[in-house]
């Protein structure tokens, strides 16, 4: 039987366009159903770097190439000791971006008289806006400590910011007392375990409480896999900007796909404020680790290239941890 070739060519148009759509044709998903291959939840922990300085400027100097090779800024706690000997540093820094806050580093607010601690927020506050040419918004005292005297002198001082320990473990939280102008930002704060407690996500605050670059690291991973919305990382610049194996640790942080590093106005407008009276707002002040216990000591470990010269670390033996 003679085969019509005008069939035949139709049929084959037929059978190619069949298996065209059964190769190549996907159902399009509903529309608020998540894509199978797309994680359904991408969000990114809101995370802000604290800088905290006042010792040395080289490590400050080194976290400031780092990033602005990322186009990122932080905030930077700084002694007014430090301000006055880099002035020109400092103010190049509020140029660029980073928050600069007022710091009082030889001892915590704790009890201290109203009018002492108004001196020194207001020594402090003259110091920042006279380098910055920009208002002092943040100040911090040692520990982070505070107390409600400290919440008068701010507020008498027109100081939006007080940092504070962290109450909430790695989730950062900003408390506005309803008595005050003043707000509280409360730190991510990470256990150790006894005898030294907790304390910051920090590297000299781990470092004091017997932990390596290593540990911290691991104490790191932990800290984003319980996927707060609010992260503070800190960096004492003279240990994290200048000790390679801390350092490094720092920078497998900042490439984490996990984390959006935020500037200091950016990672305030990501935030939900807590209004509370101030006798309801938890205050935190544990400090376990007075006396330093380090499981190596700052100079066995091995100095960031490039670095100029810095303080020999026995003269480290009185630095403030958090």
């Amino acid at each position: 039987m003679r085969i019509n070739k005008k069939y035949l060519i139709t049929a084959l148009v037929v059978l190619v366009a069949i298996l065209t759509v059964v190769i190549f044709y996907k159902p399009q998903a509903p529309e608020n159903e998540p894509i199978k291959d797309a994680p359904a939840n991408d969000k990114k922990i809101n995370t802000m770097l604290m800088l905290i300085e006042f010792e040395e400027i080289d490590g400050i100097l080194q976290w400031e190439k780092e990033l602005d090779q990322r186009g990122l800024t932080a905030l930077i706690k700084v002694q007014d000791n430090i301000l006055e000997e880099n002035p020109e540093v400092f103010k190049r820094l509020a140029d660029k971006g980073y928050e600069i806050a007022g710091g009082y580093d030889t001892e915590p607010f704790w009890g201290m008289p109203y009018d002492k601690q108004y001196n020194y927020l207001e020594e402090s506050k003259k110091l920042v806006e006279e380098i910055t040419g920009k208002k002092m918004r943040v100040f911090g005292s040692r520990y982070f400590a505070y107390d409600e005297t400290t919440l008068k002198a701010a507020d008498d001082l027109e100081i939006d910011y007080i940092l504070g320990r962290g109450v909430n473990d790695v989730e950062a939280t900003i408390y506005h007392p309803e008595e005050y102008n003043v707000k509280i930002i409360s730190v991510t704060n990470v256990d150790v375990g006894e005898p030294m407690g907790r304390g910051s996500l920090c590297d000299y605050s781990l470092w004091a409480r017997g932990a390596g670059a290593e540990e911290f690291g691991e104490i790191l991973d932990e800290s984003i896999a319980k996927n707060p919305n609010n992260m503070i990382l800190v960096s004492h610049s003279y240990l994290g900007g200048t000790r390679l194996e801390w350092w490094n640790q720092y920078k497998r942080a900042l490439g984490s796909n996990k984390i959006s590093w935020e500037g200091f106005d950016s990672w305030l407008e990501n935030q939900t404020i807590i209004s509370l009276p101030n006798a309801e707002i938890p205050l935190n002040n544990e400090v376990k680790y007075v006396q330093p216990a380090p499981a190596k000591a700052m100079s066995d470990y091995e100095e960031v290239p490039g670095l100029g010269d810095i303080l020999a670390p026995s003269s480290h033996n009185e630095m403030m941890c958090y």
